[in-house]
């Protein structure tokens, strides 16, 4: 037996019967066993940041993307906020002021003359500015029934620039009563279509009425018993009115008799024409009170203005108004006579 064979017999004994003998695996076809990697025996901050390297490895561009955009508009988002609330370039109507000089007091019909002052304190300037003036045109103090707007183009108002307007303004009311003109800045600010407004109303009393109207007639009627009421109508404004309507309106229970002179319209309405300043007209109503109780009050409404341009009998503009109240009082002593039957008053 060759040296060989034993030395191979030698090492297959070891293998059987060596405890300490490692076996060596052999690769026939020439394959690579993939290398292992070792496992952690404890838990340290190792593994920790292997895990956050492998989050990162494994995020896709698209994650990656998306939390960029986010990140952006966030910021974005704290610009626009800053810039729209703490930026110079923003306007505010506490930083414009709107003063008005001219009389608290002003006779009805009469022009009165106001100064109107903007200041922009504001860093920026104001684009495209109104000035518009709103006043009742007649003795209402409600804009919505009718009102005058004047309307001013200003342009463009400087930053830190001052601008004044002049103007004159004609009211109507009661002696006494109070008006309110609306004064109103209409503006744009560069960059933005939006209108601002800024308004500052002004409140004027009338000193004197434009028509003074006076009623003299009893505080007290019987029922079916004949009233007369002598209206006068004075012009209190230093200039001449034209057109001038005069209506009454009756209250439930007065019949119509008669007037002095007669009545233009229907049995209410009065052209009293054109008055020179200081003229006077007077108009006597007969009439009587019917299917009225004792206890009663009954109101005549007076009025008077300018006749409207679509229809004659009616006040387009009213100058002035005045409320008459009557009582209803039984008589003292009341007879009655029966005729065929038939009781008579």
């Amino acid at each position: 037996m060759s040296e060989n064979k034993l030395d191979k017999i030698e090492k297959l004994k070891n293998k059987l019967f060596n405890k300490n003998y490692k076996v060596i695996p052999e690769d026939r076809f020439n394959f690579r066993s993939r290398p292992k990697k070792e496992v952690p025996t404890s838990w340290n901050s190792e593994i920790k940041k292997d895990q956050k390297k492998n989050f990162f490895l494994k995020t896709s561009m698209f994650k990656k993307f998306f939390i960029f955009s986010i990140g952006f508009f966030i910021l974005a988002l704290v610009f626009a906020l800053y810039s729209f609330f703490l930026g110079g370039n923003s306007v505010s109507n506490d930083n414009i002021e709107i003063s008005v000089l001219g009389n608290a007091f002003t006779a009805g019909g009469e022009e009165l003359p106001l100064q109107i002052e903007i200041i922009n304190k504001n860093n920026s300037p104001l684009e495209l500015a109104d000035l518009v003036v709103s006043y009742p045109k007649s003795s209402s103090n409600d804009l919505l029934q009718g009102s005058e707007h004047i309307r001013i183009s200003l342009g463009t108002i400087p930053s830190g620039s001052t601008q004044n307007e002049n103007m004159n303004v004609v009211l109507f009311g009661e002696q006494g009563s109070s008006k309110l003109i609306k004064i109103s800045l209409e503006y744009r600010v560069a960059g933005s279509n939006a209108i601002f407004v800024k308004e500052k109303p002004y409140e004027v009393t009338i000193s004197s009425a434009p028509i003074n109207l006076y009623v003299d007639a009893p505080s007290e009627v019987s029922p079916n018993q004949e009233i007369s009421l002598n209206v006068k109508a004075t012009l209190n404004a230093t200039k001449a009115a034209s057109d001038i309507l005069l209506r009454v309106d009756y209250p439930v229970g007065f019949e119509f008799i008669s007037a002095k002179p007669a009545p233009s319209f229907g049995n209410n309405v009065w052209i009293l024409g054109d008055l020179p300043a200081g003229s006077e007209r007077d108009i006597l109503i007969i009439g009587k009170m019917v299917d009225v109780s004792d206890g009663e009050e009954k109101n005549f409404h007076i009025f008077s203005g300018i006749e409207s341009s679509s229809d004659k009998s009616i006040i387009g503009t009213i100058f002035n108004s005045f409320s008459y109240k009557v009582a209803i009082k039984k008589p003292f002593i009341q007879a009655n006579l029966y005729v065929n039957g038939v009781y008579q008053r």
